[in-house]
């Protein structure tokens, strides 16, 4: 099976519960996924046709766990799983499973008591950072910038969440001008 944007497309529409949520989700996606198209321009050494899909299929564990429901935290989780149970490679599932926040550490699930399998959810490749990046700027279908998102975190999480918003941010710029 190839693994590609069309292949995405359709999945998402095999999941999509209705029209309606549909058409939510990808309204975010494609903001994502043009933000992440401009990040990658700008860096050397990445994969696009790979961000290109994966973006696509980053909230697919939306249709199952949307923004409003109890357990939305656990959307990434069940992406990769839906994407595992479909047969897509590792790597589209770790861009579901890592681009929750800037990652979540394993520490931080069994702290906060969150209902997740305790391990680290860190984005690590140069396409996971990105997408992972380009999903921060993105609320719902709108573009926002580093200062809101970061002073959403401090406001949502404290303190210690906003400095790990900002370094991940350096991390992006880094990339940036390697």
């Amino acid at each position: 099976m190839e693994f590609n944007e069309q292949k995405a497309l359709e999945l998402m529409e095999k999941y999509a519960p209705d029209k309606d949520t549909y058409e939510k989700v990808m309204a975010h996606t494609m903001a994502v996924q043009e933000i992440a198209l401009e990040i990658s321009e700008k860096i050397e050494v990445i994969d696009i046709e790979f961000i290109k899909t994966a973006v696509i299929l980053h909230d697919i564990g939306r249709f199952k766990l949307p923004p409003w429901s109890k357990d939305q935290i656990k959307h990434g989780v069940e992406g990769a799983n839906i994407l595992k149970a479909e047969g897509w490679p590792e790597k589209f599932q770790r861009v579901c499973e890592n681009h929750i926040g800037v990652g979540i550490l394993k520490k931080d699930i069994e702290k906060d008591n969150l209902p997740l399998p305790a391990k680290d959810y860190i984005p690590e490749t140069k396409e996971e950072i990105i997408i992972t990046y380009a999903d921060n700027l993105t609320i719902n279908d709108q573009r926002t910038n580093e200062e809101e998102i970061e002073e959403r975190y401090r406001k949502k999480l404290g303190e210690e969440h906003a400095k790990r918003v900002g370094k991940f941010h350096e991390k992006v710029h880094e990339m940036i001008h390697e």
